[in-house]
């Protein structure tokens, strides 16, 4: 049994962003609903409390808390199990930066790539130029990752929260667009990806993307 916290989050199997979120609760071996979106039994309370209309969304009472990055620093504030904020003000400020280039720089292309993912209705330009950026932001993250077995210090952060599902799917991702080993260039990235999995809350949130993303492709 984790430890009971009374709260419920908006979920979805396949969302990066709520990924994040479960990372962070199995880090912490929290008690905490998962609700599966879409459920049309769930939809009506969820636009109630969800104005924005995204996944994951996070109860805890009367308070409402969306966005994953803010649920995650919430459950920090919480003070609920392990905590996973660096005391170090240099370290806190690595973990940002590594979670600023997973949600902006890496996220945004692959989130592009994804509506091309059928060839036969790809914009090859379109891509290119996509993949372009990719690469770029792969760069720029595997020179503040540190690794192998954590993306900063010595421990679980909220930097690997962000990081596993995002090099999930940039693994999956690759071999749709022909990029059949999609690390190389970048064996910081990946020797942290691999090795991070022995984390269990890592592997399981692996686990369940991988489910879902083939469920989604069918396979």
């Amino acid at each position: 049994m984790g430890i009971p916290t009374g709260m419920k989050m908006y979920d979805s199997q396949l969302s990066p962003f709520a990924a994040r979120c479960r990372l962070a609760i199995y880090a912490k071996d929290l008690e905490v609903e998962l609700l599966r979106m879409p459920d049309p039994a769930l939809e009506a309370e969820f636009n109630r409390l969800a104005p924005m209309r995204k996944i994951p969304v996070l109860v805890d009472g009367e308070t409402i808390v969306p966005e994953s990055a803010v649920i995650c620093e919430y459950l920090e504030d919480r003070g609920f199990g392990l905590s996973l904020r660096p005391t170090d003000p240099a370290h806190i400020a690595r973990m940002r930066v590594l979670s600023r280039i997973g949600d902006l720089y890496v996220m945004e292309p692959m989130g592009e790539l994804f509506g091309h993912i059928n060839p036969g209705c790809r914009d090859q330009q379109r891509v290119a130029l996509e993949l372009a950026e990719l690469a770029k932001a792969m760069g720029w993250l595997e020179q503040f990752i540190e690794g192998p077995e954590f993306a900063l210090g010595d421990s679980l952060t909220l930097a690997d929260c962000e990081l596993v599902p995002v090099l999930f799917f940039f693994d999956a991702i690759g071999p749709l667009f022909g990029e059949a080993q999609p690390f190389t260039g970048f064996p910081r990235c990946e020797a942290y990806y691999r090795t991070v999995q022995k984390q269990p809350a890592a592997a399981k949130v692996v686990a369940e993307l991988d489910e879902a993303l083939k469920r989604m492709m069918g396979s």
